[in-house]
């Protein structure tokens, strides 16, 4: 039988501080493309949107999508954005996939999916890792963005739970702010600390952690999947060496050896995320593109082998995902942490 015609609208921030992880998800999708059986290539079609993660752009791009495009499925990157439509889906009755961490995307909705590592599994990476090293005093500053959020409160909620881990200060900043001066003085009012976490994104991180440094805060500094950046690594003047932070896994070595022959020297953060979001959807679809069918064959995924690794559907509409420890090197680049 002929199979259904599948067309998907695409949210990424292409402009923006976020940009560069915007460009490595598309990369990851237009790869997911390529790779399809022909058959599957022929009835796909992909609308992509740059939302340059602001809140109010994303609701824009999802309506064009939706009312004009009228795709099937829809891919987002970042929790806010994933957030911001999750209310427009349900209404719609379109299935969504997130690339976020917040648990709120998906809670109380049908068609809201999240695709990326659970919250309370990245932070636990993190926070064993500091347990283990002996670090008992950490300071906090998080962008007031839904994701860091979510995985700051989980990482959170475990030093409350083990008492091991003593969190000083934990500060929380506007997504404009460029000036840590005051913030920083508040941490340093704190006494010495052995861990500085700030759990910001591309514009912001490389700043405060210059400011942090200037003003006398030298802790080692520990995180989450944004020190990945290579821009925020060169604006940092290479503080961001040998700072350890938790992520989602390295893809398998097939995806990695694709996408490093068809984008040489590029990141793949997030690349295996959309990657495997459009093949979901696709091998949702084979027979029919209808919301019901793809939001049960997402709940029916059990140990599925994808680029991300094993996936398996937690039934709240997320998924289990593997995770891992890095440290940046000398040079910017991500290196798996021994032993993680």
């Amino acid at each position: 039988a002929q199979r259904a015609e599948l067309k998907v609208g695409v949210i990424l921030p292409l402009s923006g501080p976020a940009a560069n992880f915007g460009v490595i998800a598309k990369n990851g999708i237009e790869l997911a493309l390529r790779d399809l059986a022909p058959e599957d290539r022929s009835r796909v079609r992909v609308v992509y949107e740059d939302d340059g993660m602001v809140n109010t752009r994303t609701a824009t791009a999802a309506r064009k999508l939706l009312d004009i495009d009228k795709v099937n499925a829809l891919i987002t990157w970042s929790s806010s954005s994933g957030l911001t439509i999750a209310g427009m889906c349900e209404s719609k009755r379109i299935p969504q996939i997130a690339i976020a961490s917040d648990p709120a995307v998906v809670r109380g909705k049908r068609y809201s999916f999240t695709y990326w590592p659970l919250p309370q599994d990245e932070a636990r990476g993190l926070y064993e890792y500091l347990e283990a090293h002996g670090v008992k005093r950490v300071a906090i500053v998080t962008v007031a963005h839904n994701g860091a959020l979510a995985i700051r409160d989980a990482f959170t909620a475990l030093a409350a739970e083990r008492g091991r881990l003593l969190v000083v200060a934990n500060q929380e900043v506007a997504g404009d702010l460029t000036d840590f001066r005051g913030v920083l003085h508040r941490i340093k009012q704190k006494g010495d600390i052995d861990g500085f976490l700030p759990v910001l994104f591309p514009g912001q991180l490389a700043i405060a952690i210059k400011q942090a440094r200037e003003s006398g805060i030298v802790a080692p500094l520990y995180g989450f999947e944004t020190f990945e950046d290579k821009d925020e690594f060169k604006a940092s003047g290479g503080l961001l060496a040998g700072a350890i932070y938790s992520t989602g896994a390295d893809p398998s070595r097939e995806f990695v050896a694709r996408f490093e022959a068809a984008y040489p020297g590029s990141s793949y953060y997030t690349a295996n995320q959309t990657y495997d979001a459009l093949r979901l959807l696709v091998d949702a679809t084979r027979h029919g593109v209808d919301s019901d069918r793809i939001v049960g064959f997402l709940h029916g995924l059990r140990d599925v082998p994808t680029a991300s690794g094993l996936a398996t559907s937690t039934g709240d509409n997320r998924f289990n995902l593997p995770c891992a420890l890095k440290t940046i090197d000398a040079n910017g680049a991500p290196r798996l942490l021994a032993g993680s």
